[in-house]
């Protein structure tokens, strides 16, 4: 039998959890003093490696550490930006981390009862998607949502004026110009919201 501990940057044990969930790496996260772990069982090296790697793209500048515990022994390296950067001592690396780390790693103690853990297999990818989301993106998907909307009453307004303008109506050429106008300027503020949020 195998366990992987992979411990991350994450202060928040949920936000590491979402990571997992859309990153498809299944495990229990758990909280380890100021960072998070994911902790996976019957996972070889390979499977570890891959696990941190992902893990590493999503943490920008920070590293992650891996740690492997098969039968015979402790394979230990750090990740950043999706490569294995350098093989750690796994005795140097349990010594700068909290105890419960190497409790986990050897199986003394199960990541279910660590309070404050999340099995990922209990959340959904879109629950995951939720809790990334910060208050500030929300805010902005519902601006880019009601955009969304115009530009679709927009397009009605421009097939109805067209429609009418064909059949000999001034006032119909006029209500397509007005839809073609609000088009463009719901197209443009989308294009600009989902282009950074610059205004």
């Amino acid at each position: 039998m195998s366990r992987t501990v992979i411990v991350t940057p994450f202060g928040r044990a949920d936000q590491l959890a979402a990571a997992c969930v859309l990153s498809d790496i299944p495990g229990w996260v758990v909280p380890l003093g100021d960072f998070s772990a994911v902790v996976q069982d019957g996972t070889d090296v390979a499977g570890g490696n891959e696990a941190a790697a992902k893990l590493s793209k999503l943490t920008g500048r920070h590293e992650v550490l891996l740690m492997v515990r098969s039968e015979e022994q402790i394979d230990a390296a750090h990740y950043r930006g999706g490569a294995r950067e350098a093989d750690v001592p796994a005795g140097l690396a349990l010594s700068n981390l909290p105890d419960s780390l190497e409790g986990l790693l050897l199986e003394t103690r199960d990541p279910a009862d660590v309070e404050g853990g999340f099995d990922t297999s209990t959340m959904s990818k879109l629950e995951a998607s939720r809790s990334t989301m910060t208050p500030a993106r929300a805010a902005l998907a519902r601006t880019a949502l009601v955009w969304l909307v115009a530009a679709l009453l927009a397009v009605v307004v421009l097939a109805f004026g067209v429609v009418q303008g064909l059949g000999g109506s001034v006032i119909g050429w006029v209500v397509a110009v007005l839809g073609v106008v609000v088009l463009l300027i719901s197209l443009t503020r989308m294009r600009v919201l989902l282009g950074g949020g610059r205004r």
